[in-house]
């Protein structure tokens, strides 16, 4: 047969064709590109403009431009210029002054130096010969190269001395210059065109006695450059004697003559404007060279960094008592910083008049204060002026005894007088005012600072409503009276009625004395007494004539408290409204306070029972090791009064129990507080004994020191105030003398056992069997004076509000000498077992009933409890007295729930819905802030709210920060689905079921939920999988009846 090759070609052809086709269309499709790039070369020279940085700087003379000293860089315009006779131009350069007449300069008088123009700037020449041959340029090293100063030229260019403004300029002359000098000086330079330092440099010799002129950058001092100031000689003696220099001095804004030490770095003589300082000489024969050739007593020039004066005085405050009679005490007062001319102080109390015109000449200045104390205070040189603190100084003022003055004492009982509260107004001497801070107010003493003396007027601003300063709680229940006996409801507690604000119950027939918190000292007060009209009350005001009125008003401080006498059962609000009394009636008493009080009859008003009233000793604290130990009260405390407690149950009721279950109340329980009377005279107070660190004892008094002194030995013997701090009352088995009794332990120190047992620290209490029961307040001492800080542990409990104070912790502690602060490493703490305790007074954790946990949270500086505030006793230290608090919170933990998927038909991608409640099935309150989720997690897991979510096999949900508490997850029923369902807690033992319950304390805990499905065996078939086993069959016979019918055709 014939092959047909002309079809294999034809084959061939075709593909080649397409081919080419394709590599066309492939082609038509290429866009070329092209481009080019340009690129600008800028040649940079190698010399950078000389003075500024980059290359050196060329300079004629191998020296560098004059002018600025080493530190400083010489003005440049880009050219190199030109300095004569190999020197640095001077005026302005380091090595040494500018303007420096030569010695025996007093020859060159005809003429004075010759002046050139040159491109530098102006070249003052002093007579010696110029020789520009030996200059020669060379380049500048970068580097401070220190240069010599000419020693017979001046270059001054007044245009570059104007754009100095950094710069100050130092002139020394010989002799002092007056007003007029300064001004001719400034009109000759203005007349001959030319600046200050031009016409100086011309003519400051000759005619105005100059001697040199030094330029210093503001950045530093004359002391910088006092190693090139050479003294004048005595033949440069202004009046031509032979006197020897003595020093440098300058003249203040009074013109007061201020010695310089111009060597010191910490001397100041400038302000941020001054740019010129005029400096003289003062000579040996006690004159300073001036025109009139002033004697000058040295003891009145002021040295710049003396040791500062300090001076004291007394001022006589005279005052009015309650009967009229005139009365004066002595205020006294310090001045500290004066300078050394400073002899003696005169201090005046200005007159109740004085005061107010003072006040009524700057009522703008004033506002809203009120003026309360005015005072003269001028310190004085030897010849009776006036002397004012040093420019840029201030003088520290102290007045002491304020306190002693019955208007300010009023005032400090209301707590008015504080720092913050309190500005002094100082009368300057242009007759302006200025509100000078106070810098800070205690027990009577108050500080300041001024620049300046005159009058000062202390004033009081108070609080207005609605301010930050303004009291809520605006009345407070000063005394109650009962059966003609005034008992005082004192700050540290020993309250004869509840003064809880918001709630007090007074027995009928007493008579309280109230007083408001708020209102300024010019307001006008009204008192109003409104009865509930469910239960009404009745009660009158008492006026000052001993009238029973509804209603007391009036003017003035002295309205601002009222006496108020209950006389039937029931309910009362107080109501006290203040304001303006230049207001009209709508805004006058737009302000106001309330106090609501429930009149109560006695519960059993013919019984009593003694009250014994302790105070723990400061140096005995609960570390003692024998504090436990029988009869320790007799070191561990002192007796301080013997009252009367009503309306409790008869102390027997506490027989045989112990803390907390024998506490009638403590500083938190207000329920038992109100309605108990507590009657107590803190006039039988002893005078406390406190041992020093150098083992003496000092006398400490209750609240304030005797009026007057028995003796100077006992005056002598004074440490300073204490006041109590009222934490509990208990029942107890009879009551010891303390150890300021006849039973005190005085062991180791039995020489001052009759001493401090006797007189002034006597015990008030007689020792009562320990088989009767009685009732004990309990304190701890406050010490006020300068060598103890105090400090006191606050807690508050499981289920209160509000912090109690924790005792036997705490006290008063020393400051060390020669120190300003504590360290409380070694104190003993409530959270701390100590020596004798099982367990320390405060745990770590509580539990309620309930099962909830509670963890000990302290100790904080605030009653906030603030991060921030947060105390380390191992590492920080104390100032100041310190109330440190601490509370129980709810423990919290995190919650685990996990899943597993197990059996041959368990559906690892199935997921499973979980709730979870708290174990009584209320809500658990979890929000999405408690839900952690991991990133693997996250497609595995659902958080649905509510306690709902959903978990797949592998998958955890972790609840974060659970409080305390019991809790309950439960998951979903899948039994229908052949899931069997069990759980672990933690790694215990396995349980069946779907609800798990856990307890969460302070430990984390977690739950495996377990959910299996077992392969079983098909017993039958399905009819819902017959129509596919029959579409299989059918499949399966068509493939069969082909393959036979192949074969037959093959076979044929």
């Amino acid at each position: 047969m014939r092959k047909n090759h002309h079809g294999k070609k034809d084959r061939l052809v075709k593909r080649v064709f397409a081919l080419c086709l394709a590599l066309a269309v492939i082609c038509t499709c290429l866009v070329p590109v092209f481009a080019t790039e340009y690129k600008d070369v800028v040649d940079s020279g190698e010399e950078e403009i000389a003075g500024f940085g980059g290359d050196e700087a060329a300079y004629p003379d191998g020296n560098e431009a004059a002018g600025f000293g080493d530190d400083f860089p010489a003005v440049d315009d880009g050219e190199p210029r030109e300095v004569y006779d190999e020197g640095e131009a001077a005026g302005f350069g380091e090595d040494e002054v500018a303007t420096r007449p030569v010695e025996g300069g007093e020859d060159n008088l005809d003429g004075g130096p010759n002046v050139k123009e040159t491109e530098w700037g102006t070249v003052i020449d002093y007579g010696t010969s110029t020789d520009t041959s030996s200059s020669t340029v060379t380049q500048w090293s970068g580097e401070d190269d220190v240069v010599e100063k000419p020693d017979d030229k001046v270059v001054v260019s007044g245009d570059e001395i104007k754009k100095l403004q950094d710069m100050v300029i130092y002139r020394f002359w010989l002799k002092e210059l007056n007003a007029n000098d300064l001004q001719d000086i400034t009109a000759q330079a203005q007349i001959n065109n030319m600046t200050e330092s031009e016409y100086l440099a011309r003519n400051g010799e000759v005619l105005w006695n100059l001697y040199f002129i030094q330029a210093v950058p503001r950045a530093e001092t004359i002391a910088d450059y006092s190693s090139y100031i050479e003294n004048p000689s005595s033949n440069r003696d202004p009046k031509g004697e032979l006197r020897q220099f003595d020093y440098w001095y300058t003249l203040d804004e009074f013109g007061n003559r201020v010695r310089l030490n111009l060597t010191d770095p910490t001397s100041n003589i400038l302000d941020d404007k001054t740019t010129t300082v005029n400096i003289y000489a003062a000579w040996k024969d006690g004159t300073v060279g001036s025109d009139e050739e002033e004697d000058v007593d040295h003891e009145d020039l002021v040295d710049k960094n003396p040791v500062p004066v300090d001076l004291t005085a007394k001022a006589a405050a005279s005052y009015e008592d309650e009967d009229g009679n005139t009365k004066s005490v002595n205020l006294p007062v310090e001045v500290k910083n004066l300078p050394s001319a400073a002899d003696h102080l005169s201090v005046i109390h200005m007159s109740y008049d004085d005061v107010g015109d003072f006040y009524e000449n700057h009522l703008d200045a004033f506002g809203d204060m009120a003026p309360i104390l005015g005072l003269k205070i001028s310190p004085k040189n030897a010849k009776g002026e006036k002397v004012q603190p040093v420019k840029g100084q201030k003088a520290t003022v102290t007045v002491s005894g304020l306190d002693k003055l019955p208007e300010i004492a009023a005032m400090e009982e209301e707590e008015a007088l504080t720092a913050d509260a309190l500005k002094v107004l100082h009368q300057k001497d242009d007759n302006t005012v200025e509100k000078l801070d106070v810098v800070s107010y205690e027990n009577g003493t108050l500080t300041f600072e001024t620049t300046s003396f005159s009058p000062f007027v202390l004033a009081l601003e108070y609080p207005d409503q609605g301010s930050e300063e303004f009291d809520d709680d605006g009345i407070e229940i000063v005394s109650i009276e009962i059966d003609g006996v005034e008992y005082p409801n004192v700050n540290d507690g020993i309250a004869t009625i509840s003064s809880i604000q918001g709630d007090a119950k007074v027995p009928v027939g007493a008579t309280i004395t109230l007083r408001s918190k708020n209102g300024k000292s010019y307001y006008e007060h009204k008192w109003i007494i409104t009865p509930n009209k469910q239960n009404p009350g009745e009660a009158k005001f008492v006026d000052s004539n001993g009238n029973l009125v509804d209603e007391i008003y009036g003017v003035g401080d002295t309205f601002k408290t009222v006496r108020l006498k209950v006389t039937k059962t029931g309910e009362l609000t107080i109501n006290h409204r203040h304001g303006d009394p230049k207001a009209d009636d709508e805004h006058k008493f737009s302000h106001g306070d309330e106090l609501k009080i429930t009149v109560v009859e006695s519960d059993n008003p013919t019984s009593s029972y003694n009250l014994y009233v302790y105070t723990q000793i400061r140096d005995y604290p609960q570390s003692q090791g024998d504090y436990y130990k029988p009869h320790v009260e007799n070191k561990a405390w002192n007796g301080m009064a013997v009252g009367t407690i009503l309306n409790v149950p008869d102390p027997e009721t506490y027989k045989w129990k112990e803390r907390p279950y024998n506490q009638l109340y403590d500083t938190n329980s207000t329920e038992n507080k109100l309605g108990t009377e507590i009657l107590v005279d803190s006039g039988q107070f002893p005078v406390i004994p406190i041992k020093q660190a150098d083992g003496s004892y000092k006398d400490y008094y209750y609240k304030e020191p005797p009026s007057s002194w028995e003796s100077n030995a006992v005056k002598k013997n004074y440490g300073g105030t204490y006041t109590i701090k009222w934490y509990e009352v208990v029942g107890v088995g009879g009551a010891n003398t303390g150890k300021n009794g006849t039973q005190g332990d005085w062991t180791g120190e039995e020489s001052l056992r009759k001493k401090y047992t006797s007189g002034v620290y006597e015990s008030p209490i007689s020792s009562v069997s320990d088989k009767k029961m009685t009732y004990h307040l309990d304190g701890l001492i406050v010490l006020h004076d300068t060598t103890h800080i105090n400090v006191k542990f606050m807690v508050q409990d499981v289920g209160k509000d509000t912090f109690a104070l924790v005792r036997d912790y705490g006290g008063a502690f020393t400051v060390p000498e020669g120190s300003t602060s504590i360290s409380l490493k070694a104190i003993a703490r409530p959270d701390v077992i100590g020596e004798g305790q099982t367990e320390a007074t405060c745990p770590k954790t509580k539990t309620t009933p309930d099962g909830t946990v509670y963890t000990f949270d302290g100790w904080y500086t605030n009653q906030d409890c603030t991060e921030g505030s947060k105390f380390d006793f191992d590492e920080d230290t104390i100032k100041e007295d310190t109330t440190f608090y601490a509370k129980y919170v709810p423990a919290s933990a995190n919650l685990t729930v996990s899943k597993t998927v197990t059996g041959k038909l368990g559906d690892t991608n199935k997921a499973f819905t979980f709730t979870i409640t708290k174990a009584d099935g209320t809500a658990a309150n979890i929000t999405d802030t408690n839900i952690e989720i991991s990133e693997a997690d996250r497609a595995k897991v659902e958080w649905k709210g509510n306690g709902q979510f959903t978990l797949k096999d592998g998958a955890s949900i972790i609840f974060k920060n659970l409080p305390s508490g019991q809790y309950k997850v439960v998951e979903d029923d899948y039994i229908g689905e052949k899931y069997e369902t069990s759980y672990v807690v933690d790694s215990g033992t396995p349980e069946n079921g779907q609800e798990a319950t856990v307890t969460i304390g302070t430990d984390a805990k977690r739950i495996d939920f377990t959910n299996h499905r077992n392969l079983e065996p098909d017993l039958g078939v399905l009819l819902d999988t017959l129509p596919y086993i029959v579409i299989l069959a059918v499949v399966a016979g068509g493939v069969a009846l082909l393959m036979l019918r192949k074969h037959r055709k093959e076979d044929d």
